[in-house]
């Protein structure tokens, strides 16, 4: 997904949908994910996933510069957890390009 992101346009997407992956990815490799995240991302740009975790990953794993580039939706995302049908993972995680 990195490698095929690096090729993308900046600022070429709006949408991205990770289910657990980043649950086994190291802090390096989120690092380098949401950096190209960031990149592509639009403004307003909305990320969704799971994690085994209640917590999200991203809050510890990714450096503050590149985290204040996203808002973490929490409220939005435990209303959206209580609604996720699949009953295997522990959390449920949207999160925003900041503007």
């Amino acid at each position: 997904m990195i490698d095929f992101l690096e090729q993308q346009a900046p600022h070429s997407y709006d949408r991205f949908v990770f289910l657990d992956a980043q649950d086994w990815m190291t802090d390096e490799v989120l690092t380098q994910l949401w950096t190209q995240v960031a990149r592509v991302g639009k403004p307003g740009t909305r990320i969704i996933f799971r994690t085994a975790a209640a917590e999200s990953p991203l809050e510890t794993a990714l450096p503050a510069e590149l985290r204040s580039q996203f808002v973490y939706e929490a409220e939005l995302s435990a209303q959206l957890f209580l609604q996720d049908r699949s009953a295997i993972y522990g959390g449920f995680h949207l999160y925003r390009k900041a503007d």
